[in-house]
């Protein structure tokens, strides 16, 4: 399970990592998609994999409908999703759980919603080029982690804090790595960016 997890989570962060602006209505849907069978397989948990990967697909096919159909709305929801995805990364690499995480995940939701009605273009950019990079460093660690390779890599398919900060430190370098040529990619090849 954690196999078919890593490969999703690898690919579609790629694929919103670097060609997030160009294809946003596509990204949308495909974050749709993991947003839906992540939360639904990780409900179903205590069922079997089976069990967890036919709700999965079906509550991603329904999540990755409504992101396609609200893509009007997608400068916020990227922005909301921007805010996120540096909370998780702040809070893996910090180890912060509980009230203050919920405190900062919802403070840096906020602040991204409101950046992306102000700066969408960007925002579309900056917000598919990390969270797309998160994606795909999570795919490497999970698909890691379902080989028993050793990765110093925080591993997403086990929620809550790290336990190893350097494994969070390090993800969170590689995330920045990433997320940075993914975001120079997408501005250097879309001739309105310039």
């Amino acid at each position: 399970m954690g196999l078919l997890m890593g490969i999703i989570l690898l690919v579609v962060g790629l694929i919103a990592c670097f060609f997030g602006r160009r294809y946003y209505r596509l990204v949308l849907a495909l974050v749709g998609f993991v947003v839906g069978y992540y939360a639904v397989s990780g409900l179903l948990s205590a069922q079997g994999d089976a069990v967890q990967v036919i709700g999965g697909i079906v509550a991603g096919v329904v999540v990755g409908f409504l992101f396609w159909s609200f893509y009007k709305m997608a400068y916020i929801l990227f922005g909301i999703a921007l805010g996120l995805t540096v909370a998780a990364l702040i809070g893996r690499a910090f180890n912060l759980d509980g009230t203050v995480f919920t405190i900062l995940t919802i403070v840096l939701a906020i602040v991204g919603g409101f950046l992306g009605t102000s700066i969408a273009d960007l925002m579309i950019r900056l917000s598919t080029a990390f969270g797309g990079a998160t994606q795909a460093i999570g795919g490497v660690a999970a698909i890691a982690a379902a080989l028993n390779i050793a990765l110093p890599l925080a591993d997403p398919t086990h929620g809550g804090a790290t336990t190893d900060s350097t494994a969070g430190i390090i993800t969170i370098v590689a995330v920045i790595v990433l997320g940075v040529i993914g975001f120079l990619f997408q501005t250097r090849s879309d001739p309105k960016a310039a």
